[in-house]
């Protein structure tokens, strides 16, 4: 290896932390070790090996990246230093450990600095990359990848039960997670191993697991103030052991970000711009389960960006959408605050704790701001908290320039942000540039008058919107989507205060600390097909309730559904911790609900049992990931531990009557510290039946059973 110097070289980031003043001159051996973790640089291919406890998990690892028009590798650089240094913020105290390669043939190639954060007691490390130029001239990128690896790796047992989780960029288009095999056959939408290797892409964050072990690597962005991340990840055929590719990168765009045109163009990424540029913060884990990795990568993404705060209690309530939808009437919906008030508030322990949301949806424009108060008034006087709807970033009209609601004097084509010089639409609503003043003055017009009026609940939809790239932002400062989202829903939080409890609807997953709670799939009702679609996402995205308060599972709707599917869909707040119902409860006006649906969300709302596990508000955790059932690839299993208690939600997604017993030890759950005299299953109230560590069940065809079992003693949860 040519050129191999040792420095002591401190750097300078933007970011909140400190560096200690005692810098340590990295010594000539290669290895570079704090905890678990060692990274081990090879002289001769210039390339890492990612080594936990002895043993290598990934290897040959460089960095790559875009400089200009070129894709770079930092195999390519032959001057190469190594530092490290004591480090802190605000994920712990840690060694971070840089290499830097310096390119001596090109001085137009930026300065390469290879970022490892190493702690003394955790699965993971983190990882980023910055560039530096040479002197005052800027670089700019669009695309930075920390990891990437083209050597076949294996850290799973050769095992058919081995997958790749695929998680999606955000929750529109009744889009699904993805419980993947390693290889595929032919039909690459089926889920049988076969003879070619998968080659797939997720978002922000995946695993690769094995379903009878648990184990897994975790890997994912935990920054989310500059790019869309992605890991792009080439399996292996037939024998499911092995990762032929491996790539962890910011600077993703695809269809399934929504960057994709009617026209089939794919808009780039955003460049970044600087003397300095970084890539977005990479956690890589090993985990003995992955689902405690998901749960840590969740941690990890709120110590660096806090959740929102909800110091009250579990959210209940209604919501529009689910049976009125564009039937907003002023008397309809002064009638369901009553409904709700006489027949289900309060009742059965639904919102016991002095928390019901009432919430006006999409078409709450049929009333008038007047009727807006009005209606706002008479819910507080029915000790309920008013709710509104609003897209911040959509102009449903993009054809009918407008002047903007506020008479501030902009018109709404102001607003709108450019892919190839033409509007950029999503679901027929032109984009808005959330950096745009009149964008801003349209976010201070709706959020003040909601205020007035006396709202204190705000769900937002088609978030995506407002994170979409284009050709430019009004602020020159920024240049990608997500530093534009970043720009206007801090202005939107802003303006809210501290007051406004915040939903999200159609959103990113990331940025997530603008939001109390974010629903956790696309639009689900009533039916069972709806109820395992939404639990396709709890199955795979259970741990966002580490950077939201809550996992918002849609509208509760009973409708004209069995009795079987409305205990399952109500179930599915238990499991979730939050209940919105959504059938149509007016009584009196222009469109009035039927009785049918009226007298079920009356009974199936009210089922003390049940509602005091939504009171939880704590999402259940899949019992394993690679078994799915239903159309939709759900887990029908799940459980959670709390210091008195275990609970287990057994789904039945149209299979037939489905009866057996479950061995509670791979629940985590200690047979021996359960109280079966006091213990029950919350629908039927009957007694539950444990021999010798067994659990008895019995699921009607489509119907759930939600089992609460006490603890002999308490203990803290494991998990």
């Amino acid at each position: 290896m040519k050129n191999v110097n040792f420095f002591i070289k401190t750097v300078s980031i933007y970011c909140i932390c400190f560096l200690s003043t005692t810098i340590t001159v990295y010594s000539a051996t290669k290895d570079m070790t704090n905890g678990k973790w060692t990274i081990r640089f090879n002289d001769e291919t210039r390339k890492s090996e990612f080594v936990k406890d002895g043993t290598t998990i990934l290897q040959d690892v460089s960095v790559k990246f875009k400089h200009n028009t070129s894709i770079i590798e930092s195999t390519s650089y032959s001057d190469i230093k190594f530092s490290e240094e004591n480090y802190s913020d605000a994920t712990g105290e840690c060694k971070r450990f840089i290499i830097e390669y310096k390119n001596t043939e090109n001085s137009t190639y930026p300065t390469i600095q290879q970022c490892f954060y190493l702690y003394p007691d955790k699965d993971y490390f983190l990882t980023d990359v910055f560039l530096l130029s040479s002197g005052t001239s800027k670089i700019e990128s669009n695309y930075i990848a920390p990891i990437y690896t083209e050597t076949q790796n294996r850290f799973l047992p050769q095992d058919a039960n081995n997958r790749f989780l695929f998680v999606p960029f955000d929750n529109d288009g009744f889009i699904t997670y993805g419980s993947l095999p390693l290889s595929r056959g032919i039909d690459p939408t089926s889920l049988g191993v076969g003879r070619y290797a998968r080659d797939t892409i997720s978002f922000e964050v995946t695993s690769i697991f094995n379903g009878e072990t648990q184990e897994g690597l975790v890997i994912g962005s935990v920054e989310h103030d500059t790019w869309k991340s992605a890991i792009r990840m080439t399996g292996s055929p037939l024998s499911q052991a092995y990762i032929n590719k491996l790539e962890c990168y910011s600077g993703a765009t695809h269809s399934i970000t929504r960057d994709a045109t009617d026209d089939n163009w794919l808009q780039p990424h955003g460049a970044v711009k600087g003397t300095k540029i970084k890539s977005a913060r990479m956690l890589v884990g090993l985990f003995d389960d992955w689902r405690t990795g998901m749960e840590t990568f969740g941690d990890v993404n709120a110590l660096i960006a806090p959740k929102r705060e909800w110091n009250n209690p579990t959210p209940f309530g209604w919501n529009s959408w689910g049976g009125m939808e564009r039937n907003i009437n002023f008397d309809g919906v002064i009638s369901v605050s009553d409904f709700i008030k006489e027949n289900i508030q309060g009742k059965g322990h639904f919102g016991e704790d002095g928390l019901v949301f009432v919430g006006l949806d999409s078409f709450w424009d049929n009333l008038n701001w007047e009727q807006l108060k009005q209606f706002a008034d008479y819910c507080k006087a029915n000790g309920q908290v008013p709710g509104i709807y609003w897209t911040p970033f959509c102009d449903w009209f993009p054809e009918n320039d407008r002047a903007l609601e506020g008479n501030n004097g902009y018109f709404y084509s102001q607003t709108h942000l450019k892919v190839n010089g033409k509007t950029k639409k999503l679901c027929g609503a032109g984009c808005m540039d959330p950096t745009a003043p009149s964008t801003l003055s349209r976010i201070n017009f709706f959020i003040d008058k909601f205020k007035a009026a006396g709202f204190k609940y705000l769900k937002l939809d088609f978030m995506t919107n407002g994170i979409v790239e284009a050709d430019s932002y009004y602020r020159d400062d920024i240049t990608t989507g997500v530093q534009a989202y970043n720009f206007g829903m801090k202005h939107l939080r802003e303006r809210c205060g501290d007051d406004m409890f915040i939903v999200e609807s159609i959103a990113p997953l990331f940025p997530a600390n603008y939001a109390h709670a974010r629903r956790i799939s696309c639009d689900a009702w009533g039916e069972m097909w709806h109820t395992n679609y939404m639990m396709n996402s709890l199955s795979f995205g259970w741990w966002l309730n580490r950077v939201y308060c809550f996992n918002d599972p849609d509208h509760l709707v009973m409708g004209d559904r069995s009795d079987a599917e409305n205990m399952s869909r109500m179930t599915t707040g238990a499991v979730t911790g939050y209940c919105m119902l959504g059938d149509n409860l007016s009584t009196e006006g222009t469109y009035i609900g039927s009785a049918t649906s009226q007298a079920k969300a009356k009974k199936y709302a009210t089922y003390e049992k049940v509602n005091d596990v939504i009171r939880l508000g704590k999402s259940f955790r899949p019992a394993y990931g690679h078994k799915v059932f239903g159309d939709n690839r759900a887990v029908d299993l799940f459980y959670l531990e709390t210091e008195d208690s275990y609970y287990i939600a057994y789904f039945n997604y149209n299979e037939g009557e489905k009866s057996g017993t479950l061995d509670l030890k791979k629940l985590n759950i200690d047979p021996d510290n359960i109280d079966t005299g006091k213990s029950f299953e919350c629908w039927s109230s009957d007694p539950v039946t444990i021999s010798e560590g067994m659990l008895e069940y019995s699921l009607p065809n489509n119907q759930a059973k939600l089992y609460h079992l006490f603890k002999k003693q308490n203990t803290q949860p494991k998990n």
